[in-house]
């Protein structure tokens, strides 16, 4: 069943992907995009274990080394082994396109649309399907000249949303998570872990796995409010968490209300403000493993000792920095001066936050 999202995009329901796998019918252009990005991932694995029978027919694409010339031939040309092939482009809305580059992809699907319905199944994974602006001289923004790819595809792709779970949702998920691991968390302590953890699956989903790991190396069929207490962090560090993402997408007013959030809950403002300071400070790290060659998160995580979620996150963000080096200096610069007015001056504390907050995020 078709349904509507709050832009009035026709989306389609994730169960019709399950039954073209189980036909075998899988070919066309399809977008996956949301804030639930595990569900987005879920699928697309479905797809790629479902669909080629080789690696030859199976092409990932990345958006920080997208290639044009791979991508046209990975969906243009026969299957060798499979009934289709099957190309991803992973957050196609944070390809950085040389010039005539969007413009030569876009009608690439335009011109072989038909031919991909019967040969390919073409999947794009993005955030939003809004259409890109651009910010003039005068201040004033814009859309973007050119056909865009979100607009292509929002004509003729099937689209497939996957929002932001509700927590009762959450909860049900994380039960059935852990019992597929022969542990049982109750529905209060599983609330518990929701209220500590960013309300996504991917940051839930490393939480339980280390709270399952603990019970089970503790003999233990069962998760504890105890264990969570134990290992897992504070609600406001991942509040924090969601507060740098937001200035970090440029989403100020979001962040605000996250910061007035946190002052609701009478949380101590050099609290607050470390924390923020702290995954700023954490770009350094992680921009220094990407210099080196690191080229995915794991691999950052591993060498930087930051949780993977992070660690993708902060990667996203400064694969589309244009000088991320001199941003996150900037960033660094605007909280030891905000640090020392905290610690110096009777000025109001939050306020002092927010206009850190309003700094960074017009750098």
């Amino acid at each position: 069943m078709d349904k509507k999202t709050k832009n009035d995009i026709e989306t389609q329901n994730p169960k019709l992907i399950d039954e073209k796998l189980k036909s075998g019918k899988i070919g066309g252009i399809y977008c996956f995009f949301g804030e639930e990005e595990y569900m987005a991932d879920y699928y697309i694995n479905k797809l790629l274990a479902g669909g080629p029978n080789s690696d030859f027919d199976c092409a990932v694409f990345a958006s920080d080394s997208f290639d044009l010339g791979l991508f046209s031939d990975a969906v243009t040309s026969y299957p060798v082994l499979s009934d289709y092939k099957i190309a991803v482009v992973k957050n196609a809305d944070a390809i950085k396109f040389k010039s005539g580059e969007k413009e030569a992809l876009v009608a690439l699907l335009s011109e072989n649309k038909r031919e991909i319905e019967e040969l390919a199944c073409v999947i794009f994974k993005m955030k939003t399907l809004s259409e890109p602006v651009q910010q003039k001289a005068d201040g004033v923004k814009s859309k973007k000249s050119g056909p865009s790819l979100a607009g292509f595809l929002k004509e003729n792709a099937n689209l497939f949303e996957f929002p932001k779970n509700p927590p009762a949702s959450l909860v049900k998920w994380i039960k059935k998570i852990a019992a597929s691991e022969q542990v049982e968390i109750s529905d209060e302590n599983a609330r518990q872990l929701l209220e500590r953890t960013e309300p996504f699956m991917y940051p839930l989903k490393s939480e339980l796995d280390k709270l399952v790991r603990y019970a089970k190396a503790e003999n233990r069929a069962q998760i504890t409010a105890q264990d969570i207490e134990l290992l897992v962090s504070k609600k406001i560090e991942s509040e924090a968490f969601e507060l740098t993402n937001a200035i970090l997408d440029k989403k100020y007013g979001k962040a605000v209300e996250i910061l007035e959030k946190l002052k609701n809950l009478k949380e101590e403002p050099i609290a607050v403000f470390s924390q923020i300071a702290r995954y700023f400070g954490d770009l350094v790290p992680i921009q220094m493993a990407m210099s080196a060659g690191a080229i995915d998160h794991y691999s950052v995580a591993k060498k930087t000792g930051i949780h993977e979620y992070k660690a993708k996150l902060a990667m996203g963000f400064l694969g589309k920095c244009e000088n991320p080096s001199r941003f996150i200096r900037d960033c660094l610069d605007l909280c030891k001066k905000c640090d020392l007015k905290l610690k110096s001056t009777s000025q109001n504390s939050f306020a002092l936050i927010e206009n850190l907050l309003f700094g960074i995020s017009g750098l």
